[in-house]
């Protein structure tokens, strides 16, 4: 995934929305919640978001049913499954959450029964805008690893330096091969007059 962030984010909204789903499909586990849940839908379904442009409102026990196994499902993505898969489950969830959110202000209900799904909702927007930055800093770097490297000008500056050094070293090696050379020479001249 590249950022620590982006994973423990996604497996905590996972998490969550499995276990939360669970609520809405079986009363096994937590049978007082399960029976709120139960209730609720009841009264969400008179308000169901496509019944204006559709015409058509869910019993509201398929409805529940729908809702849990989707975030039951796309919780399980988050979970388990790498890839545009688990965006796909992100965006999925953050619309169910806007959903959420949009009946309870329909219902007229106190901010704190919206609260949940603004909070989650945020969440999952938070995640896909994280998944977003990795994402994009990892092209770059996989671009930077593929080009040749940039000289900026202080490294090309350096460059010049060594390269005048490496000369001027050399022609000081020159010099003082060429003076006992040339001390030899005289002395050769001296003999021969």
């Amino acid at each position: 995934m590249g950022s620590l962030a982006l994973t423990v984010l996604t497996l905590t909204l996972g998490m969550f929305f499995i276990f939360v789903g669970q609520f809405k499909i079986t009363p096994q586990f937590f049978p007082d919640v399960h029976e709120d849940m139960r209730r609720e839908f009841g009264r969400v379904n008179k308000v169901f978001p496509l019944y204006e442009m559709t015409g058509w409102r869910p019993f509201a026990k398929n409805y529940r049913m729908a809702v849990g196994i989707t975030e039951v499902v796309c919780g399980a993505i988050l979970v388990l499954i790498p890839g545009r898969l688990k965006q796909l489950a992100n965006l999925i969830l953050l619309v169910i959450m806007m959903g959420a959110v949009y009946t309870h202000y329909v219902l007229h209900d106190k901010f704190d029964r919206m609260a949940p799904g603004l909070v989650f909702g945020l969440l999952l927007l938070t995640r896909l805008i994280i998944y977003r930055q990795v994402a994009q800093r990892e092209q770059r770097s996989s671009v930077e690893k593929k080009a040749p490297k940039s000289y900026t000008e202080e490294e090309e500056e350096e460059e010049e330096e060594e390269v005048e050094q490496e000369s001027e070293d050399q022609e000081s090696q020159n010099n003082k091969v060429d003076k006992p050379k040339a001390s030899r020479d005289k002395k050769k001249e001296k003999k021969n007059k």
